[in-house]
């Protein structure tokens, strides 16, 4: 649902905002408000379908391009979910991922366990609620941390730190909480992947 990409002063394409949404009111209503908060600044495109997001999240990568904030649909059948967040977290590293559920949603009983298990396992950062206004300041509240989170950590942005690490290992991830603690800017590439490579290869 998306637009043609736009290109920053540098050439670059714009980071991505990506939502997906089976509801096409809903949708067209998240599209709306992060392009009215982000669009200056990002890319939003905005998907109905698992596939089409998939693809989208494929291109990005063989592009190269940066994916800052991926939203999905509670309402999607679960492995279609598990298959976003897991090619997200793949591909897109830095990209901050998170669950859209409708107001009053956290109180049912599925979809707080469903959040709670794909926090536990790392699939996503936290959960967003819907947008049921024009202009509903929490959504935008919610979205700009995960922005702000991502912009501090995404590996082309300036910084001070990236660990460079086997992804199960024990002083690896003891390096990244001391550096979280200490809120140092900090981003984590898994050792022998093409974005460790690069990194290594910028210092």
């Amino acid at each position: 649902m998306g637009g043609p990409t736009r290109t920053s002063t540098s050439g670059q394409a714009r980071p991505l905002l990506l939502a997906v949404d089976v509801d096409p009111t809903q949708l067209d209503r998240i599209e709306g408000a992060l392009q009215r908060s982000f669009g200056s600044d990002f890319r939003v495109r905005a998907e109905l379908t698992a596939d089409d997001a998939l693809r989208l999240l494929d291109t990005a990568h063989h592009l190269g391009q940066r994916v800052a904030v991926v939203l999905v649909d509670h309402a999607l059948p679960e492995e279609q979910r598990a298959e976003l967040f897991g090619r997200a977290r793949t591909l897109h590293p830095d990209a901050r991922r998170a669950l859209l559920i409708e107001w009053g949603a956290w109180a049912n009983r599925g979809t707080a366990s469903a959040i709670l298990a794909a926090m536990a396992v790392g699939d996503i950062s936290y959960y967003v609620l819907k947008p049921w206004i024009e202009r509903d300041e929490l959504f935008h509240r919610t979205v700009a941390e995960f922005v702000q989170e991502w912009s501090r950590s995404e590996v082309r942005n300036l910084r001070e730190v990236v660990v460079i690490a086997d992804r199960h290992s024990a002083r690896g991830h003891a390096v990244r909480s001391m550096l979280n603690r200490n809120g140092i800017p900090s981003a984590f590439r898994e050792r022998g992947s093409d974005l460790a490579n690069a990194a290594l290869t910028e210092m």
